[in-house]
């Protein structure tokens, strides 16, 4: 069977559903491709405002009506309640010690991300998101969804592309104008090598991960041991918990129907990780029970817990592209480039992309160089910058003080970026500008400073912290790396509105604006 449209998007994730419905409300014929069958289980399934801010943009620029209810937690309950979530307040981070009786509180650290319930960001269960935004995408005009669809060959020309594709023993040939990969980076460098890029990342990482049924509440086993916790800006578990290891870390993300998604990140630079790596090799199963076994905290919260499905594997997490686009493609951020997960920043970056190739299609039928050079840049200079940070993220890991100093880095850069865009939406187009803040010289600049002073390692910890505060202070709406705060640090109006002068804005001028920060 031989099958035409003006633009073909392979991979039925929440980016690629969304592109493939962006493009077909543009007026493009649209073929959209997926290896397996909704619902269908992935990863990537914390998000952030960042990522809710641009969920609102495409809803509301393509008349997407069905994804409002994604962008906050309580209008999700309201209106779309049979797809499955779970409350994200912040991130909460804990540093473990190895062995001991587990007697001691782990190191802490709460960041608010909203504050409150009802304008929280959610953990997506993708299995329910992704085949939500399938199935919407394949409701529009023009556009057909082909499930089950296995990519055979790809071939690139100066006029389009032919892809061979099998589907239910039959084969097909698809022609198309436009290319766009949201198959998470598994396809054009296998069809196209040179696309390979033979250093991915300053991170080599191995996931081992499942979803479990039963996990504890951590804040509450320490509670019943007898241990007092200080009172945090939300109840510690209702986020996107971290469990900051010797090994590397442990996410952990509840769902509201009790299930949780967890997976360690095996950090390959650390002593030891290589029979770790090898008993992970042999047994997923083994190499998480013995780095549980080290931590009694940890051993606490997962004692009553059980895997869903058996533990897999991901030999590497981090993967590039050495290009973003080229003539007649572009791939979108999870395709093009990831490094890790320890700051959720995957849906918020492939949302950007999506908001990217509607710019380009609203600008020309078919995405010009000119267009796509410039897509190309940015998305190489946001993947560096994402490297670096998590890069250093890394090398702090081990000691808890000193990546919570560093990890302010972010949080500045995150909230001051959330901050600019919801109070001053239609300053420029925001899908242009660059992620993160990594073309701001001020975030830049201090992601530098901090990477060089981790590197010299002979900086105290208290010194390092100081020189954080610092170089944050103009970016910081959020009252970050305040001593007086033990490290719990909630999403405050108030804080943002004495920190006006950094918006370019009055104290009262930003009181006005208040419900414009609660949306």
């Amino acid at each position: 069977m031989r099958l035409r449209a003006d633009l073909l998007v392979v991979g039925s994730g929440f980016a690629g559903s969304l592109a493939a419905s962006v493009a077909s409300r543009l007026g493009r014929r649209v073929l959209l491709l997926e290896r397996g069958k909704h619902p269908r289980f992935a990863l990537g399934e914390s998000s952030t405002p960042l990522a809710a801010l641009s969920l609102r943009r495409l809803a509301e620029r393509y008349r997407l009506e069905h994804v409002l209810p994604l962008t906050a937690y309580g209008r999700w309950l309201a209106e779309r309640p049979e797809l499955r979530r779970g409350l994200k307040r912040g991130f909460t981070f804990y540093g473990h010690a190895g062995t001991g009786g587990g007697s001691s509180l782990p190191g802490r650290l709460l960041v608010a991300a909203s504050p409150s319930d009802e304008l929280a960001d959610s953990h997506w269960l993708r299995e329910d998101v992704d085949a939500f935004l399938a199935r919407a995408a394949a409701l529009e005009p023009g556009l057909e969804l082909l499930e089950e669809t296995e990519v055979m060959g790809l071939e690139l020309g100066a006029g389009g592309l032919r892809l061979e594709a099998r589907r239910h023993g039959e084969a097909l040939e698809l022609e198309a104008g436009f290319l766009v990969d949201a198959s998470g980076g598994a396809l054009l460098p296998r069809f196209l090598p040179e696309l390979a890029h033979p250093e991915p990342s300053r991170v080599w990482s191995t996931l081992l991960y499942s979803h479990f049924a039963g996990v504890a509440d951590l804040a509450e086993r320490i509670e019943e041991s007898g241990l007092k916790l200080a009172p945090g800006p939300y109840p510690d578990g209702r986020a996107a918990v971290h469990h900051l290891l010797e090994e590397g870390w442990i996410y952990l993300l509840p769902f509201d129907h009790g299930i949780a998604s967890a997976g360690l990140l095996i950090d390959h630079a650390r002593p030891g990780a290589r029979e770790l790596l090898a008993l992970a090799e042999a047994s997923p199963e083994a190499a998480w029970r013995r780095v549980l076994g080290r931590y009694p905290w940890l051993e606490r919260q997962f004692e009553p817990a059980c895997a869903t499905f058996p533990l897999r594997r991901i030999a590497r997490v981090q993967h590039r592209m050495r290009q973003a686009s080229g003539p007649g493609w572009l791939a979108l951020p999870g395709a093009f480039a990831f490094t890790d997960p320890l700051f959720s920043t995957g849906i918020a970056w492939s949302l950007l992309g999506v908001e990217r190739l509607g710019r380009l299609l609203e600008a020309e039928e078919r995405p010009g160089e000119e267009g796509l050079e410039r897509y190309d840049r940015l998305l190489r200079q946001e993947a560096d910058f994402l490297d670096r940070l998590l890069a250093g993220a890394y090398r702090a890991l081990a000691d808890f003080p000193r990546f919570a100093a560093f990890c302010q880095l972010y949080f500045a850069a995150a909230s001051f970026g959330e901050t600019e865009r919801r109070l001053f939406p239609e300053r420029c187009d925001w899908a242009w500008e660059g992620f993160l803040g990594c073309q701001d010289e001020a975030v830049a600049g201090a992601l530098e400073g901090a990477l060089a002073r981790l590197a010299a390692e002979e900086v105290a910890t208290e010194a390092f912290a100081e020189w954080i505060a610092e170089a944050i202070a103009g970016r910081n709406v959020a009252g970050l790396a305040d001593p007086a705060r033990g490290n719990l640090y909630p999403a405050d109006v108030e804080t943002v509105v004495r920190q006006a002068h950094l918006l370019g804005l009055t104290e009262e001028e930003v009181r006005d604006r208040v419900p414009m920060l609660l949306r």
